[in-house]
């Protein structure tokens, strides 16, 4: 739920800013389709897979008329939200100043909102442990589902009879390393507002340890 949510805030907050400061929109029709289709498909069913977290039995219980959309659950989706459309908005700008070119400009936009949603779903298994704490055999169809959807996102930008479909065009190799920084940008800041979580509410941790389910001692 969480992941879902974020990813259409931070699309509906990309388009919504690129239209009020003025810009041409960012990402036409058909790239909001694929990315809805790409990112809210294979990712979201292997997350639905996912085990349970280690901690979650020494978790306080949700009051029984507490909201499924919590405050702190709501706070988490738009501060994700907000992350994948800076980084589109960014995208975007770079795309249209570096080349002068809008349609290069929404190859940049789609490609970082496509592979930023893809990595983030790596983030979105657990809201406490990072993705390595975890471990990637705990859920492989997630780390699947990622490879895929991203294989068949770089076919649309590699096969000249897909881009004229996607209105897409090809990167230089300064464009794929500006696109690959900026979509890790978000999933990046994720982990290490975990990892801050972690170090300043250490309780977490050490009841996770107590329980004897720590991920790094039992293959997690």
């Amino acid at each position: 739920l969480l992941y879902l949510l974020s990813c259409n805030i931070g699309e509906m907050l990309l388009m919504l800013v690129a239209t009020l400061i003025g810009w041409p929109a960012p990402l036409v029709p058909v790239h909001l389709l694929w990315i809805n289709l790409v990112t809210d498909g294979l990712p979201a069913l292997a997350l639905a897979m996912e085990p349970p977290e280690p901690d979650l039995m020494r978790r306080r219980p949700r009051r029984s008329n507490e909201s499924m959309l919590s405050w702190s659950m709501g706070r988490v989706v738009l501060g994700q939200g907000v992350l994948l459309a800076i980084v589109g908005l960014l995208a975007f700008g770079f795309g249209y100043d570096h080349e002068g070119d809008l349609n290069e400009a929404r190859t940049m936009t789609f490609c970082v909102v496509v592979y930023g949603e893809l990595f983030r779903a790596l983030a979105a298994r657990s809201t406490v442990w990072t993705f390595w704490q975890l471990g990637p055999a705990t859920n492989p169809y997630v780390f699947a589902a990622v490879a895929i959807s991203a294989l068949l996102q770089v076919s649309i930008i590699a096969l000249p009879f897909a881009r004229p479909i996607f209105e897409a065009s090809n990167h230089t190799s300064l464009e794929w390393l500006v696109l690959v920084a900026l979509a890790l940008a978000p999933v990046t800041v994720i982990e290490l507002v975990k990892l801050g979580r972690q170090f300043f509410q250490p309780t977490i941790c050490r009841n996770a340890r107590a329980s004897g389910s720590d991920p790094d001692t039992t293959g997690r």
